[in-house]
C-alpha cells in the first residue's frame, strides 16, 4: 500500500467471504489504527489496534501483503456492530 502521513497501513479486511473468496479485484477494509479514538465506531482489535469503520474502503487485492492476524469472532462482531451503527441500520 502506499504509505500516506498519519494514516496506518494496516487494514482489516470487512467484506463478506463470498467477496473475500471471489474473483474480484478488490476487498472491503476498514483502517487499524494505533491510537485508541474512543468511539463505539473503533473497536479493539487485540494487539493490531483499533478498527476506524468511518474509513472503509474498497482495498485492491494486490496491495495486500501479509497477514498479520485474525480478528475473533468477538472481535468482529463490534466490528458488525460498529458499521451497522454507522449506517443507522
Amino acid at each position: 500500500m502506499l504509505e500516506r502521513p498519519g494514516q496506518s497501513l494496516l487494514r482489516l479486511i470487512v467484506s463478506a467471504d463470498f467477496v473475500n473468496e471471489g474473483e474480484g479485484v478488490t476487498v472491503l477494509g476498514v483502517h487499524l489504527v494505533d491510537r485508541d479514538p474512543q468511539s463505539l465506531l473503533a473497536p479493539g482489535i487485540g494487539a493490531h489496534g483499533f478498527a476506524n469503520v468511518m474509513t472503509i474502503e474498497a482495498v485492491l487485492r494486490r496491495r495486500l501483503d501479509t497477514r498479520i492476524g485474525l480478528a475473533s469472532s468477538e472481535e468482529m462482531e463490534q466490528v458488525s456492530n460498529a458499521l451497522r451503527a454507522a449506517q443507522d441500520l
